[in-house]
């Protein structure tokens, strides 16, 4: 599924984290809290909390985690609007896997 680096907040305190696009909900369980991502860059995975917006209003993944990783790749320095989209591919039981994307107007690593 494709999911974008999102940011939100002041600059003093920003918000980073990734948003589900599309239909990606749907590979998502309302009865789970949380779900375990693979990212590229780290060994171990991340556990990313699922808050109750996530099925309404902003359906968004937030983590030390996930922040962490954004910061370390710069993805929250992306042009106004233009924000990096990646694959977070479902792997079953709540486990996923965060992949760059290298097509056009995707980037890469």
């Amino acid at each position: 599924m494709l999911v974008s680096a999102r940011w939100a907040g002041d600059p003093e305190h920003p918000s980073l984290g990734l948003r589900v696009l599309g239909d990606g909900r749907l590979f998502f369980r309302p009865e789970w809290t949380d779900v375990t991502v693979e990212l590229p860059d780290r060994e171990d995975p991340a556990t990313v909390p699922i808050t109750a917006s996530f099925w309404t209003e902003s359906p968004d993944l937030r983590s030390p985690e996930l922040a962490n990783f954004l910061r370390r790749h710069r993805l929250e320095e992306w042009p106004s609007g233009h924000p990096p989209h990646f694959n977070l591919e479902p792997l079953g039981d709540g486990r996923f896997r965060l992949e760059f994307l290298t097509e056009s107007g995707a980037i890469g690593r």
